[in-house]
């Protein structure tokens, strides 16, 4: 053996990218404070919740709607109530849920004392009236069929200069679902079993597009015939699980991003998500 010799091979560490992606997320949440996040593709149907006569929704109401809007993916921002829609021969779809908006009032009250609101649900006497908050249940419209379409306005043209990256594409085409563009949301669809996105022309960045499309591609690792995740079958349900299903599809987007290379200018927004969901 003496007239060998051993050459030593410099070890050279490589780059744990999902490793640094994860260690920038979690500095950007010690920095502390809130962080600003931004739906990263433009869309003209959700920007202010309506009623049915084109009035914009104010205070409470607003925000509420404006929730429920996103965390549903409405397409459209006009909402009404069932007596509403069955008055221009529409009707909301069997099973659908409705949301509350809320109606501050005053009512004078009649000679007896008592206000002549009759369904008053509480509130304090000034002088001879009554003041009430009243609660309603109203639907989306992308909740009724049958409508005009002027409920469903159709989306301003935008082109960021985002394109699409074919390596990607095939990617992601090669999942067991389908993917469908040109949609004012991103969201998944377990009854189809299917993504849809706006176009990525929409979106800020090419990287934007990519870092929502693997959201949406976690989010659809949660059924039954997947993983099972019990927060994903409770998501309408529990506000609790929502939270849980929606942390667990960001941080799983922010390691599939860096798994394909991309996402580095994408973290604050991820980091401004998940921060969103934590309390």
């Amino acid at each position: 053996m003496a007239g060998r010799t051993r050459t030593k091979r410099k070890s050279v560490r490589r780059r744990d990218i999902a490793q640094d992606i994860t260690d920038k997320l979690i500095a950007r949440l010690e920095e502390g404070g809130p962080l600003p996040w931004r739906r990263p593709w433009h869309s003209s149907a959700m920007a202010m919740p309506l009623r049915h006569t084109g009035e914009a929704y104010k205070g409470v109401n607003h925000l509420l709607l404006a929730i429920e809007a996103y965390a549903s993916s409405y397409t459209t921002p006009y909402w009404m109530t069932f007596k509403q829609a069955k008055d221009l021969g529409a009707c909301v779809r069997k099973g659908e849920k409705s949301s509350t908006v809320v109606y501050y009032g005053t009512a004078q009250k009649k000679d007896d004392g008592a206000a002549q609101n009759p369904e008053p649900d509480g509130g304090a006497e000034e002088g001879g009236h009554y003041r009430f908050l009243k609660g309603y249940a109203v639907f989306n419209c992308d909740q009724i069929d049958g409508l005009p379409e002027r409920f469903h306005p159709i989306a301003e043209e935008v082109d960021t200069g985002a394109r699409a990256d074919a390596s990607l594409d095939a990617f992601f085409g090669a999942m067991p679902l389908n993917i469908s563009t040109g949609h004012e949301y991103a969201a998944y669809r377990e009854a189809r079993d299917e993504i849809v996105m706006p176009d990525v022309s929409r979106f800020e960045s090419t990287d934007a597009y990519y870092a929502t499309l693997s959201h949406e591609t976690i989010h659809s690792s949660g059924p039954a015939n997947r993983l099972g995740r019990d927060c994903f079958q409770r998501y309408h349900l529990d506000r609790q699980a929502r939270a849980e299903e929606e942390l667990i599809a960001e941080i799983g987007a922010m390691m599939l991003t860096a798994r394909l290379g991309i996402g580095g200018e994408y973290i604050d927004n991820h980091a401004a998500y998940v921060q969103s969901w934590l309390k």
